[in-house]
């Protein structure tokens, strides 16, 4: 059998097929003849045809006629030679018989096909043999064919596959090249496809246009929760207070710059407050709070002392759930400001309680003289009177102290107005010769320089006549009083310098306190309250402007003024 069994079978069909027709055309000839003789001499004339041996069995089981086997055997002939082979037997009985079989007559292996013919109405068998050998050559030579032609295929296959695996494998490879730097990281945004050697209707075309379409919304997407996070931290970290996020496990994930100012430690995120226990002052207190918090599933508070730059703040913190038990937030507000205000009220009510109680008492007992010894002399009726309307005067400044203290600390913004301060101080020193006419006060102001700025006017007159007034009341006789005028790129500098007796060095940084006075007994003398530096420098901070001192005893004092422009340069000027 061939190389291939199926290439062995087909040329075996093919050569039985062929050998069946011829033997079909040959019965067609010799089957018209007349009788046995006949018959013979018409197979005699057909033995150049397709077959290479022809026999004919009657119907009585001899040979009639065997183109090869009589010659070679002589007398050894016998008509029952062939009659008992397979396929004749076959062909008898069925009409058709094949067999292969090696011939030990002619030395070689052979094709037999016979058939059964009617022949004057009795059944012969035609025989026919065709050498194997040529079956075999016709099947390696079908099997070569097949063979090429199967390469020729296969190659073609290949070559067809090739091109099939690389239209679709080459715009996967695109595909992955052009997303591949959003994989390794070298760029946060996912680029886009573009495959030009395909046709616009083409599948893969689609296919890039669909992860295109769906990138640029994931990047929208990715773009808006970037924009959302920004924002929300931007609103976290401009915040006044601290706040501090923290997980299931009460593990610090995010603190704002004003948690990490307030607790003086900036490595907060990603530890617990119980591995701060040595960092953070009152760390057990938060702990404590947020582990009350997550149990209980509800906000609350505590509050905290805590040394702060060496001075103390006062926290409140407020703790609070996130939603479906993932953790808690924990609020941190500075309250310094507040205790210090309600211990600064107190002061203030204690003060002004004081400053009011000294003259109702000298009025009242002046008073009760009057009453008690209606006779007194006019000298001492005189100057009884004369201190109870010294004490009245020294009441009426403070109570007008007190309600211009309470209105500059309520100043609207829409109070600001532009106005030229330069004016505004020729005004004040109108104002203050008026009561000290012999002052000497002079205005030294470089130039034509403008000296505009957006403010209350009327409050800013009342700051600069209350520190002109202080030189001149605290100069020797005539005071010498000097006021210097700036203006730079945002601000405007004004300098009030006297040449007078001068505030000691310990009373400094103590002059701007409300009810303070450095000289008691003079101030009263006066009929000063003590609260005039306090609402100069009230007035400047609310104008988001600065004041400092400078003196000398013996010497003088300068206190300068340093006020912005415009609301455009208050934020950066606020922080100089």
């Amino acid at each position: 059998m061939g190389l291939y069994p199926f290439a062995t079978r087909t040329v075996q069909k093919i050569a039985t097929q062929a050998m069946y027709d011829s033997s079909q055309a040959l019965i067609e000839k010799i089957q018209t003849a007349p009788n046995d003789e006949a018959l013979i001499r018409r197979l005699k004339e057909q033995k150049a045809l397709f077959f290479f041996r022809i026999s004919v069995v009657n119907n009585e089981r001899k040979v009639l006629y065997d183109s090869h086997t009589k010659r070679i055997l002589g007398l050894r002939f016998n008509q029952e030679y062939i009659v008992e082979h397979p396929e004749v037997l076959e062909a008898f009985r069925t009409g058709r018989g094949y067999n292969e079989d090696y011939s030990e007559l002619l030395g070689q292996k052979f094709a037999y096909l016979a058939i059964a013919f009617d022949f004057h109405g009795k059944p012969y068998v035609l025989r026919t043999a065709f050498p194997y050998k040529y079956v075999t050559e016709l099947t390696h030579d079908f099997e070569r064919g097949v063979i090429a032609l199967a390469a020729a295929i296969l190659m073609l296959f290949s070559l067809m596959t090739w091109f099939i695996i690389n239209h679709l494998t080459s715009p996967i490879h695109q595909i992955i090249k052009a997303i591949n730097p959003y994989q390794q990281g070298e760029t946060h945004v996912v680029p886009l496809i573009e495959l030009n050697s395909l046709s616009k209707t083409d599948e893969f075309i689609k296919l890039a246009g669909t992860l295109n379409s769906l990138s640029i919304r994931i990047q929208s997407h990715i773009a808006n929760l970037i924009q959302e996070r920004n924002e929300k931290e931007a609103i976290l970290e401009s915040l006044g207070e601290g706040v501090i996020a923290v997980d299931v496990h009460r593990v610090i994930t995010y603190a704002n710059n004003m948690a990490c100012k307030l607790l003086e430690n900036t490595h907060l995120v990603g530890r617990s407050f119980s591995d701060l226990s040595d960092e953070i002052q009152h760390s057990q207190t938060f702990q404590a709070l947020l582990l009350n918090c997550q149990a209980q599933n509800k906000v609350l508070t505590d509050a905290v002392q805590i040394k702060h730059d060496s001075q103390r703040l006062y926290l409140d913190l407020v703790a609070a759930p996130k939603k479906e038990n993932s953790g808690a937030i924990v609020v941190l507000q500075d309250m310094t400001a507040h205790y210090k205000l309600l211990d600064m009220r107190k002061d203030f009510i204690a003060n002004a309680s004081h400053e009011l109680k000294t003259p109702i008492t000298i009025i009242r007992g002046f008073a009760e003289t009057l009453h008690d010894n209606p006779d007194l002399p006019p000298e001492t009726f005189k100057e009884v009177t004369s201190k109870i309307v010294r004490n009245c005067l020294r009441m009426n400044n403070l109570i007008k102290d007190l309600l211009t203290l309470t209105d500059v600390e309520n100043l609207p913004e829409s109070r600001l107005i532009h106005c030229d301060v330069h004016e505004i101080i020729k005004n004040c020193c109108e104002s203050v010769k008026e009561v000290h006419r012999n002052a000497q006060i002079m205005i030294e102001k470089p130039g034509d320089q403008e000296m505009n700025l957006e403010a209350d006017p009327h409050l800013l007159e009342h700051a600069f006549i209350n520190l002109i007034d202080n030189a001149a009341k605290y100069s020797v006789a005539p005071p010498q009083i000097t006021i210097y005028l700036q203006a730079e790129e945002d601000k405007i500098i004004v300098k009030v310098a006297d040449k007078g007796i001068g505030i000691p060095a310990t009373d400094l940084e103590n002059i701007f306190q409300r009810f303070y006075t450095v000289d008691k007994a003079h101030s009263r003398k006066l009929g000063g309250s003590g609260l005039g530096l306090s609402i100069v420098e009230t007035i400047v901070e609310k104008h988001f402007g600065h004041i400092t001192v400078q003196s000398e005893i013996g010497v003088g004092t300068v206190f300068t003024v340093r006020l912005p422009i415009n609301r455009q340069v208050r934020s950066s000027f606020k922080h100089e």
